[in-house]
């Protein structure tokens, strides 16, 4: 973590909430990525992300180290993001793809289909993983973040995401491609 996010940390925890919404806003893709991978729902990711932010501002005193801040603000959106999940009576069905966006063409609707299709497939695959892997395999895959980074939020070593995100790549593709049967 570098020099200025520990300073900006610490006059959070003085109470400056101008450093604080820097906090929020340098955080705020990682931690929806985070809520995503746990809760499966944009929706649901975006509620858990405000709470956690909210929990983390109440709870900044506790924070021990401040060079430890990602991985415990990870910690507290992964937690909010399972009370979301819990608390939803009726999970939305989250899309992975945008919607027709331009209005000069009429709507392909076996396109549409194909993509919505397609994105309940991935999102139905994702979810079959454990947390840890769907939460590594958002980060990096969707966020772009590198391994070294994704091990300092999740509290782990690089090569132990690495080789977590090769089992869950394996996963993913036995469940998105499955093998065809045997001919009779």
């Amino acid at each position: 973590m570098d020099e200025s996010v520990q300073e900006l940390v610490c006059q959070s925890r003085r109470g400056d909430a101008a450093a604080f919404a820097q906090l929020i806003a340098r955080y705020e893709r990682t931690a929806l990525a985070i809520a995503y991978a746990a809760c499966g729902c944009a929706d649901l990711a975006a509620e858990a992300v405000q709470e956690a932010f909210f929990r983390a501002w109440q709870r900044l005193g506790s924070l021990r180290d401040v060079a430890r801040f990602e991985p415990w603000l990870a910690q507290i959106v992964q937690r909010s993001a399972v009370d979301q999940r819990r608390s939803a009576s009726r999970q939305p069905v989250a899309r992975l793809s945008e919607s027709h966006t331009d209005p000069r063409q009429p709507p392909d609707p076996s396109a549409e289909l194909t993509i919505r299709e397609s994105s309940d497939r991935i999102r139905e695959a994702l979810a079959a993983l454990d947390s840890l892997s769907r939460t590594a395999i958002v980060l990096r895959y969707y966020e772009g973040l590198p391994i070294k980074r994704i091990a300092e939020l999740l509290e782990s070593t690089p090569a132990a995401i690495d080789m977590r995100l090769m089992r869950a790549r394996q996963e993913l593709k036995r469940m998105l491609n499955p093998a065809p049967a045997p001919a009779r």
